[in-house]
């Protein structure tokens, strides 16, 4: 005897462990998922988007009535980019993720959040430098594209909103099959 020490956990420690461990791996496959979606997110709403122009005058950038008008359409892009891929993973994660529903849905919360952030990082890598910076230093009559942006923070809810809707959706409509015992 070795004084009552032992080196190895008792078995169901290790039992409870070798549970455990698929359901990491499940959530961090999800949130992994939504990150490198997220990503590609971000380069569509980019290349969606049509940048408005505006004019350097007096060392700053004014948009001219064109780009007035398409102001909007950087927040509308993102918003739409966002639900179709929220709607996508969403249903994607609820039908072919199988293990459970609670880690998925901890683990889609999380990705959609990531997603949302990288995919706003990724649109504003791609677009031009501040105008405001550029005015600075440009003739007067110099036009100058806008820089892609988001106006407020709603539209960063739809990501995740649509997401949790499509999971919400997916397991009400298609209930998890479950073996009968017996």
């Amino acid at each position: 005897m070795s004084g009552g020490v032992t080196t190895e956990p008792p078995t169901h420690v290790a039992a409870e462990r070798r549970a455990v461990r698929p359901l990491v791996w499940q959530a961090v496959a999800v949130v992994v998922l939504y990150a490198a979606v997220g990503a590609g997110a971000g380069w569509l709403w980019h290349h969606l988007w049509d940048p408005p122009t505006g004019v350097a005058v007096d060392g700053r950038f004014y948009l001219d009535s064109a780009g007035l008008r398409g102001e909007f359409s950087s927040t509308g892009w993102f918003v739409v980019v966002a639900a179709g891929v929220g709607l996508v993973l969403g249903v994607g994660c609820a039908l072919l993720v199988q293990r459970s529903e609670l880690v998925t849905l901890v683990a889609v919360v999380v990705g959609a959040a990531l997603a949302t952030y990288v995919m706003w990082k990724v649109g504003l890598s791609l677009s031009a430098e501040d105008p405001a910076r550029l005015a600075r230093s440009a003739t007067d009559g110099d036009r100058l594209p806008a820089r892609i942006e988001v106006s407020g923070g709603s539209p960063f809810l739809v990501l995740p909103a649509a997401s949790l809707a499509a999971l919400a959706v997916a397991y009400a409509g298609f209930p998890k099959r479950r073996l009968r015992r017996g």
